[in-house]
């Protein structure tokens, strides 16, 4: 992989991922990475995001990464959370032992709420208590948990609707994990958001294949491009690079083909392990090692707790970072159907390594474009899908 700026045209050159500066001439294609979750962006202070309102109920978005939430209230790219995905459900006195400075401290680095009797650390609060990313888990568990604290964030209350992704494992276990996740997320909630009493009556949940998001926000962007195709009169695939999986879903005409549609259990997490691999004593999970292999060449050091001197991860991940690009372009393109010669790329992943992915799929006459800002692109996707849906209600309702 290198570390000079994509020659080609992401889809929204507008767009710039968040904690990053722009840079001229390169948009926001470049294969440098944005921080991961642990290093988010907190740029914008808690309650102080515009949320849309579609009528008068207020839609949140969240998209279950692995790495890290991604939530939004809105289709600003720059209010866009990024919340660790750790979750550590512990006593309601251990979670509130030590709290002085709820109000003054970053929310991001703090997020703790009581649920049910029960107390729960998200984040990287929950990371300082012990708590994992939960690879391997399926992302119904801590869904709640997770839709309640990004609620919280963004201070909302009464009437809202929801709108999450799952991954496409099989169209039997979307519709189970599916069915499951509307049953726990609709209905009355009401929790201690760090010492502050919230209500939610969550009257509506949308559940989309994880990806699909991706494709309505590359299609809604205003200034594509000219070498962008009308995505909606199309066969394309759209490749999304998460922590967990890849999913790969297939579109023909702005039609989701869910027969030729899948989801793989490989991802970045494979990725990290390799990485974790090449230094002693290192967490695959880490959301130090994660952020480290997410920063510019040079940024690139990582310490494991105990050592004395951190490791230098240029020394040895451009090497693994083209072993695993053309891993992922194999799978891609074994299952890539034969009608189809444009891909979306999208995901952490799918920024990270970007570079090479183009490379090797042009290689292929594949035409990609990845998705930007990538990492945010599936959230404000599905706020977009809940945006029409919530309208498609309201004119149902006047008529």
């Amino acid at each position: 992989m290198t570390d000079q700026p994509s020659a080609a045209n992401p889809m929204n050159a507008a767009a710039i991922p968040m904690n990053r500066t722009p840079v001229a001439g390169t948009g926001a294609g470049t294969g440098t990475g944005a921080t991961a979750a642990a290093a988010t962006a907190t740029a914008t202070p808690i309650n102080s995001v515009k949320t849309t309102s579609v009528g008068g109920k207020t839609i949140l978005s969240v998209d279950l990464g692995r790495t890290s939430t991604k939530t939004c209230v809105s289709r600003d790219t720059n209010d866009v959370a990024f919340i660790p995905s750790n979750v550590k459900q512990t006593s309601i006195e251990q979670i509130r032992g030590g709290v002085f400075e709820a109000k003054a401290s970053d929310p991001l680095m703090d997020l703790w709420l009581e649920y049910q009797g029960r107390g729960y650390a998200v984040g990287q609060l929950a990371a300082d208590f012990g708590a994992n990313l939960g690879v391997g888990q399926s992302k119904v568990e801590d869904a709640l948990i997770k839709v309640l604290s990004s609620a919280g964030y963004f201070k909302l209350k009464d009437e809202i609707a929801v709108v999450l992704g799952l991954p496409f494992l099989s169209l039997e276990q979307f519709e189970k994990e599916k069915a499951q996740l509307i049953g726990l997320v609709t209905g009355s909630h009401t929790m201690n958001f760090r010492g502050e009493s919230l209500s939610l009556n969550i009257t509506k949940v949308w559940v989309m294949p994880e990806g699909y998001g991706s494709l309505l926000w590359s299609e809604t962007q205003p200034n594509k491009g000219i070498s962008v195709p009308d995505f909606t009169k199309i066969s394309v695939g759209i490749v999304d690079i998460g922590h967990q999986t890849i999913d790969m879903i297939m579109v023909d005409n702005f039609r989701f083909a869910r027969g030729a549609s899948k989801s793989e259990d490989f991802g970045m997490s494979q990725f990290y392990e390799m990485v974790a691999k090449e230094i002693d004593n290192a967490d695959s999970q880490s959301l130090a090692l994660i952020s480290a292999v997410n920063k510019p060449k040079g940024n690139r050091f990582y310490r494991p707790k105990g050592a004395s001197k951190p490791t230098n991860l240029d020394d040895f991940l451009p090497n693994l970072t083209e072993q695993f690009s053309r891993e992922i372009c194999s799978r891609v393109l074994a299952w890539l159907p034969e009608r189809v010669t444009d891909v979306i790329i999208t995901g952490g992943g799918g920024e990270f390594f970007w570079e090479d992915i183009q490379r090797l799929l042009k290689e292929a006459q594949i035409k990609a474009y990845l998705a930007a800002p990538s990492r945010q692109a599936n959230a404000l996707g599905q706020f977009i899908y809940g945006e029409a849906q919530l309208s498609v209600a309201v004119r149902s309702a006047r008529s």
